[in-house]
């Protein structure tokens, strides 16, 4: 079989801490610990684009069946508090927002061609960065290596 997304070889240990939530206070990253966690990841407002992969991020879930308790959904921006993903939380009450310190995340802040679009990555239980996607990769690839990754893993 083949991977739909880019592995991170080694996976990068993400820290465990410095999100926070639109109104500003640290995220309680309680929540987030032994899950899978498929993460929505970019820079400036909230496209169309950007709402049809949220809403694609909870079909993936939701198909995963009895697996789905295993993944959260989170979204990381500059700009969490856009009117965009406060309609998307209203639509999906378990939808995390959060806002990352510059460089959190491995990558995000190389050049702007990277940073186009909202793009999506696995981060595993332990908080390791394991796998990033392309801006415009089909719902259906992540589904897959999602699929492979739970049906081995012990954790999470």
């Amino acid at each position: 079989t083949s991977n739909h997304g880019q592995i991170r070889n080694p996976p990068v240990p993400l820290p465990a801490n410095g999100l926070k939530t639109p109104d500003g206070r640290p995220l309680a990253t309680a929540e987030l610990k032994e899950k899978w966690l498929l993460l929505l990841d970019g820079k400036g407002p909230c496209a169309a684009d950007c709402v049809q992969r949220i809403d694609e991020m909870r079909r993936i879930q939701v198909s995963l069946n009895k697996d789905m308790g295993r993944l959260r959904r989170v979204v990381l921006s500059d700009r969490i508090a856009d009117p965009e993903f406060a309609a998307a939380r209203q639509r999906q009450p378990d939808l995390v927002l959060a806002q990352a310190p510059p460089r959190w995340l491995p990558g995000s802040g190389k050049d702007a061609e990277d940073n186009a679009g909202y793009r999506l990555h696995i981060i595993d239980p332990q908080g390791n960065l394991i796998m990033d996607y392309p801006a415009d990769i089909p719902a259906r690839g992540v589904r897959g290596d999602l699929e492979r990754l739970l049906k081995f893993a012990w954790t999470g």
